[in-house]
């Protein structure tokens, strides 16, 4: 799948690195029993966007009536080729990641599965059972592609 990256801040994006975490997460969820997973391996582009505090507060206000920036925001694409877009801020990342005791890097990818199963129609805003589900499915990705990424 082809990555764009469209950085609107001052942070330095390895693309290469990304694309690498984006393949193996692609991978890691394809060999998953998931909802809606020939979009992954029936769209061919995806596009990431690294956005402030600031701009991320606006568009989740926005789309979401929530007055603060979040984490990862995605939206479906309306072009039949592309799978949607992820809104990534990266302040926000910086702090969870600082939290959670693991490089950003490790914390950017985490945040990518789960934008990715919510562009697969997983929200675990829903419900309980939904929740648990959509977590274990995020998290048993992230074992698998972690280790090799660091």
């Amino acid at each position: 799948m082809k990555l764009t990256i469209v950085n609107q801040t001052s942070e330095k994006i390895n693309t290469k690195r990304l694309e690498k975490a984006l393949d193996l997460c692609i991978q890691s969820l394809c060999a998953k029993r998931l909802r809606q997973k020939k979009r992954l391996t029936d769209r061919a582009e995806i596009v990431f966007v690294f956005l402030t505090e600031a701009q991320m507060r606006k568009i989740n206000m926005q789309f979401r009536g929530k007055n603060k920036s979040t984490d990862v925001l995605s939206f479906l694409s309306a072009d039949p080729q592309a799978l949607g877009e992820l809104l990534f801020c990266m302040p926000v990342l910086k702090k969870q990641a600082k939290r959670q005791g693991h490089p950003l890097e490790a914390e950017l990818v985490y945040m990518m599965i789960h934008g990715l199963l919510h562009l697969l129609g997983y929200d675990h805003e829903v419900s309980k059972s939904e929740e648990k589900v959509m977590f274990q499915i995020q998290n048993s990705c992230f074992e698998q592609v972690r280790h090799p990424l660091w």
